[in-house]
């Protein structure tokens, strides 16, 4: 009978993937209730699953697993339940929308988090008997509401009107620290800058005080990519001097000697980022709306999965050129709006064989012109702006330190993540803002 019970009424011995069939139930029972009897009836219904699933799982699971001798049984679906049966039931009360809509996004959100189990699934699955297979699914469940309940929130506050104003101090500090937490760490910061342009009054993206102001946010990152690697880039162009002094050929200078080597290198990416600039701009940075945004994360967080899963051996005597206008193509690509320029060079790199040292070195070698450049074509671009005299001082100079302050830590986290290949963490929070941009358009 217990295991009559934990399988939710042997949903758990279908064929397939028992928690799937565990977790379709609440999620069509919710839509059902809600739409034959309204929002009462599915809060009621779930909240009565929620409870039949906690019950039944803590009271009958140790005896199915002593039966299995299993810690945790694939026949079990009372769990899943309950884990769905909340994530809905959280959903309902506070962020309600199309009973339709709400069980197929709220499914999809709980399997997945049922599956990856993010912090702190796994240590609760450790728990003693039952608990332990119950508390993992409904911090799955929770997981899954506070997703769906994020992205309504953002929907929520991009349909009130925004009021004309000023930037402000605590404004800008605010978007450096986005900007230099972000530019590195592989999330993309331009798609962060967006987010936030939306929530906060007086940040239009399109006008030319936020332009101006974004291009200073990035001579603060420059800053922060100086400070990190300044002894890096100290013995890098000594090596280059000393190598130009070393009279050999220039083939010669190519293969024996790593600056004059990187520097070419670096020179090879950068000019096919400028290629892919010039060409692509205009259909590249037309795609920024929040569903532009939501799709690019998505592929961002294939980029950092895949990358992880890579083993690079490749040192700098066998990096190619074909792989530095590679990497100089993938970093082209972040003119996309959530496509990280760190995260696309790092991982197109990893992803060719480079190790992951010199894929982060590279990387922050050739963002060094990119970010100069791309910063002077749109000061070029707003020049008469510039020469108005109407740019915010103080407020953009609080806005750089920020970025350049909080740049050099995201600058130090990534170096460490990279090397100990931990790039799938980003790559999950990629996913989780993809899925809240998705649900803002609900």
């Amino acid at each position: 009978m217990n295991r009559l019970w934990t399988s939710g009424l042997g949903l758990g011995l279908l064929p397939g993937a028992p928690g799937t069939w565990g977790s379709l139930l609440p999620a069509v029972v919710f839509m059902t209730a809600g739409i034959l009897f309204g929002p009462a009836a599915a809060i009621w219904t779930m909240a009565i699953l929620l409870g039949a699933g906690c019950i039944v799982t803590v009271a009958c699971s140790p005896s199915v697993i002593a039966q299995t001798g299993r810690t945790d049984p694939g026949q079990i679906v009372s769990d899943e339940v309950a884990g769905q049966a909340l994530a809905l039931l959280l959903a309902q009360l506070i962020a309600p929308l199309d009973f339709c809509w709400m069980s197929a996004f709220l499914f999809g959100l709980f399997r997945l988090f049922d599956i990856v189990k993010p912090w702190p699934c796994k240590k609760l699955e450790k728990l003693p008997a039952g608990w332990g297979i119950l508390a993992d699914d409904l911090a799955a469940g929770v997981w899954a509401a506070g997703i769906w309940i994020a992205g309504r929130t953002l929907a929520y506050w991009n349909g009130l009107p925004q009021e004309e104003g000023t930037m402000t101090i605590a404004s800008t500090t605010l978007l450096g620290a986005v900007q230099g937490l972000t530019e590195f760490l592989p999330v993309s910061s331009e798609g962060h800058l967006v987010l936030f342009q939306h929530l906060l009054p007086g940040m239009d993206a399109e006008n030319p005080q936020m332009i101006v102001f974004d291009l200073a946010l990035h001579l603060g990152t420059v800053l922060s990519i100086l400070v990190v690697f300044r002894k890096t880039i100290t013995r890098f162009f000594a090596g280059l001097v000393s190598a130009l002094k070393s009279g050999l050929k220039p083939s010669e200078l190519v293969q024996k000697k790593a600056p004059v080597r990187l520097a070419i290198l670096g020179i090879v990416a950068t000019i096919a980022t400028g290629v892919l600039y010039i060409l692509f701009d205009d259909l590249l940075e037309s795609g920024r709306g929040m569903f532009g945004l939501g799709f690019w994360w998505v592929v961002s967080a294939l980029f950092l999965f895949g990358a992880d899963f890579r083993k690079g051996h490749i040192g700098l005597k066998r990096f190619g050129f074909g792989a530095a206008v590679l990497i100089g193509l993938a970093q082209g690509l972040a003119i996309l709006p959530s496509m990280s320029r760190s995260g696309s060079t790092i991982c197109t790199a990893i992803l060719l064989g480079i190790r992951p040292r010199w894929a982060v070195e590279f990387s922050f070698l050739i963002s060094i012109p990119a970010i100069l450049g791309g910063a002077a074509i749109k000061a070029y671009q707003n020049i008469e702006y510039l020469n108005s005299g109407k740019f915010p001082l103080i407020p953009t100079l609080a806005g750089i330190i920020a970025s350049c302050v909080v740049g050099i830590f995201a600058l130090k986290i990534l170096i460490v993540v990279s090397r100990k290949r931990n790039l799938k963490i980003f790559g999950l929070y990629c996913l989780i803002l993809a899925i809240m941009t998705f649900v803002s358009l609900l």
